[in-house]
């Protein structure tokens, strides 16, 4: 039997709701801290048995259901030929794209530059219980693109969203190049062992409904249709805000779809109906509180959730480095300790 997390993303009918924790393996938890004084970021995203030992933290700590492969979000810009660094902890691109002729020096992905990630999900998958979810993952194409063509981080990304206004073909290629990249990566982290993949878009909600239509969605059509009608499950999360344009991304023939704390959930539910899982959306900030509220928070989440369906329990983006770990514990706790019926065990 596949794992619950695997169950509930395909729409299974199952015993209980599954819990894991976007950014679960991190600055909050002790181990990950002591690895990283001793190795960076990068180094340890290209160290395979370090990657597989903090991604196994939260398993261990929580017993959450689905570990999700240490990574960063933007291995597939460098493999691209697009320079990532993080000199301050957060990614910094060293020759962003800032024109047509730019994007004409973004190439094919060199697979030997993101191979640890699927040696590290190879030894997690042998590491990890057959009832624990592996979950390998990307950025999607958007948020791959913007952070490419902001340098970094943005409040409003401004600059991508006037990329894709002064040279819509430009933009159109660096999306479909990104896409096509993904494809490879993801199938790697597949064969390699991992049953869920999950396509984080956590900037898509900047562009306007016309660019989101016309960009957004069929870059992550792309991005299944070159996996195959074999593929692994996928989770996408379409982005902070981004809860009008649920339909549109429920359309695109994704599994499941992860929404931020900002969306409604009941509300969510009664506008894709059954066409797809749903997964989310504790406010991270309510982990800051103590295991009371958080339980109290957490049941009331889930109580949203229709009679009879499978709900991926998380958060609405990912744990805030100021957590403290027992609050983590309380929250996967508070999730498995639910009935389905609204009752707790």
């Amino acid at each position: 039997m596949k794992p619950l997390f695997h169950r509930t993303v395909v729409g299974e009918r199952v015993e209980r709701h599954p819990v894991w924790m976007m950014r679960q393996a991190g600055r909050y938890l002790p181990g990950y801290m002591a690895v990283r004084k001793k190795t960076s970021f990068l180094d340890l995203c290209r160290t395979p048995e370090l990657a597989a030992q903090v991604t196994m933290e939260p398993i261990e700590l929580f017993d959450a259901d689905a570990a999700i492969v240490f990574a960063d979000i933007l291995l597939t810009a460098d493999a691209m030929g697009v320079e990532v660094a993080f000199p301050n902890g957060g990614p910094k691109i060293i020759e962003p794209i800032r024109s047509p002729q730019d994007v004409e020096r973004v190439h094919e992905p060199d697979a030997s530059r993101v191979r640890a990630v699927s040696e590290t999900v190879a030894i997690l998958r042998r590491t990890l219980p057959e009832t624990k979810s592996l979950i390998g993952f990307p950025a999607a194409p958007f948020t791959l693109c913007a952070y490419m063509i902001e340098g970094g981080t943005s409040r409003d990304f401004n600059l991508t969203r006037l990329f894709a206004h002064e040279h819509p073909a430009a933009f159109a290629d660096l999306m479909n190049r990104s896409a096509d990249a993904l494809v490879p990566y993801l199938k790697e982290q597949a064969e390699a062992g991992a049953d869920v993949l999950q396509l984080f878009d956590t900037w898509a909600g900047v562009f306007s409904s016309e660019l989101h239509r016309e960009y957004v969605i069929p870059s992550v059509e792309r991005v299944l249709e070159g996996l195959g009608s074999d593929r692994a499950p996928v989770i996408y999360f379409p982005g902070i805000g981004a809860e009008a344009r649920l339909e549109a991304a429920a359309s695109t023939g994704v599994e499941a779809l992860s929404l931020d704390w900002r969306t409604d959930l009941a509300s969510a539910y009664a506008r894709v109906g059954d066409r797809v899982t749903l997964q989310g959306n504790l406010d991270p900030t309510i982990l800051l509180t103590t295991p009371e509220r958080i339980r109290e928070e957490t049941r009331r989440m889930l109580a949203q959730v229709p009679a009879g369906r499978g709900h991926l329990a998380n958060l609405g983006h990912g744990i805030l480095k100021e957590t403290p770990p027992a609050n983590a514990g309380a929250f996967v706790e508070a999730v498995q300790s639910f009935a389905l019926d609204g009752a707790t065990a």
